[in-house]
C-alpha cells in the first residue's frame, strides 16, 4: 500500500507531516481506497470557503458486529490549529493500520471528525495573528469570523458578552448559526441513539474537561463521568507524565468564568450523551514559556500525543467494557 502511495521523501505517518485541508483529503481518500471495509468516509457539508467538513466511520468489516454497538465520537479543530487535527487523524491512523488495536474497532463503532474549523485552520498555518473562529465575512466585510465554541444551543445567550463582531470569541448573530456548528450538532443527532461519548479535541493544553460550560455547578448525574476523567488523566500522566500534569476539571473551573453555547454542554444537556468532554491537547502557551527557561526533551511532541491515545483507548476501555 505505502509503495503505492508514497513519492520519493514523503513519510509513511501522517503525525510527520503538516496538517493541512489537502493533507486530510489525500489521507481519508487513501485510506478509503485502500481500507475501505472498516472506513466509511462522508463530505456532505462545507465551510463558508467551501472547504469539506469530513465526518469519518471506523467499524469492523464484520456485518455482524456492525450491528447495535456503542459508538465514541471525537471531534477536532474547533477552534482552529493544526495539533488537535493531527491528533485525530493520528487516531484513524492507529485503529485502522494497526492490528494491536482491531478490537477498538470490533466492539465499538467510531466517529470521527478529524477537521471542524478548516477555514481557521488554514489562516493559522499563515503564521497571522492568534486566530481561533472561522472565516465567515460580517456585515459587508467589516469583519471575519465566529468562535465556534460559542456558538451551539445550549445557554447561548446565556453568558453577557457584547456582539461584537470584531471581538475574538464573538458567538454569532444566533445559536447554531455557523455551518461549522450544524454540522458537529448534526451529527451528534444523527449518531446520538448509540452515542456513549463525545470529545471534543482542541488546541492549547493538557486537560480531560467534564460538563459544565456554562455554570458552576455538579449534579448526581455527572460523578459516573468525573469519575472516568479522573481515569482517563490516570492513563495519560501514567504515559506521558514528567514534565506537567494532565489535569481533569470542569470547563467552568478550568475557564474560570461561563462559556456559553459549548459543544460538550450541547451533547449532554441536549442529547443525553453520558460522557461528555472537552480534551486540551499539546500545551502550547505552556511549552513556549517553558522553552525560554529549559530545553523541552526530544521527542515530547510524541510522548504527548502517545499519552494522548492512551487516555482515548481508556475511554475505549470503559465503554466497551459497559462500566456505564
Amino acid at each position: 500500500m505505502l509503495e503505492k502511495l508514497l513519492d520519493v521523501e514523503e513519510d509513511a505517518c501522517v503525525e510527520n507531516v503538516a496538517i493541512g485541508a489537502s493533507t486530510i483529503t489525500v489521507f481519508l481518500k487513501a485510506l478509503k481506497q485502500f481500507c475501505g471495509d472498516v472506513i466509511e468516509v462522508h463530505s456532505n457539508y462545507t465551510t463558508h470557503e467551501n472547504r469539506v467538513l469530513y465526518e469519518v466511520i471506523l467499524n469492523s468489516s464484520n456485518e455482524v458486529e456492525r450491528q447495535s454497538k456503542p459508538k465514541i465520537m471525537l471531534e477536532a479543530g474547533q477552534q482552529a490549529g493544526s495539533q488537535p487535527v493531527m491528533l485525530a487523524l493520528y487516531v484513524i491512523e492507529q485503529l485502522v493500520a494497526c492490528e494491536e488495536y482491531s478490537d477498538m474497532i470490533e466492539k465499538v463503532t467510531w466517529v470521527i471528525l478529524p477537521c471542524t474549523n478548516p477555514d481557521g485552520q488554514e489562516y493559522m498555518r499563515c503564521n497571522r495573528e492568534p486566530w481561533y473562529k472561522n472565516l465567515k465575512p460580517l456585515e459587508e466585510n467589516q469583519s471575519f469570523g465566529v468562535d465556534i465554541s460559542r456558538n451551539f444551543d445550549d445557554s447561548w445567550n446565556a453568558c453577557s458578552l457584547p456582539d461584537n463582531i470584531f471581538s475574538h470569541d464573538y458567538r454569532g448573530p444566533t445559536a447554531a448559526s455557523e455551518n461549522e456548528t450544524q454540522f458537529i450538532s448534526d451529527a451528534i443527532e444523527k449518531h446520538k441513539q448509540d452515542l456513549k461519548a463525545y470529545v471534543s479535541l482542541r488546541r492549547d493544553g493538557h486537560a480531560i474537561l467534564y460538563p459544565f460550560a456554562s455554570k458552576s455547578i455538579t449534579t448526581e448525574a455527572l460523578e459516573r463521568a468525573t469519575s472516568v476523567a479522573g481515569e482517563i488523566a490516570a492513563k495519560v500522566n501514567q504515559r506521558s507524565g514528567g514534565i506537567q500534569s494532565f489535569l481533569n476539571t470542569s470547563i467552568h473551573d478550568m475557564n474560570g468564568d461561563a462559556r456559553c453555547g459549548h459543544s460538550v454542554d450541547y451533547a449532554y444537556n441536549k442529547h443525553g450523551i453520558p460522557f461528555t468532554y472537552e480534551m486540551r491537547v499539546f500545551p502550547e502557551t505552556t511549552n513556549r514559556i517553558m522553552s525560554k527557561f529549559q530545553t523541552l526533551p526530544k521527542g515530547y511532541e510524541g510522548v504527548l500525543r502517545n499519552g494522548y491515545f492512551s487516555g482515548i483507548r481508556e475511554l475505549f476501555n470503559i465503554i466497551a467494557s459497559d462500566k456505564t
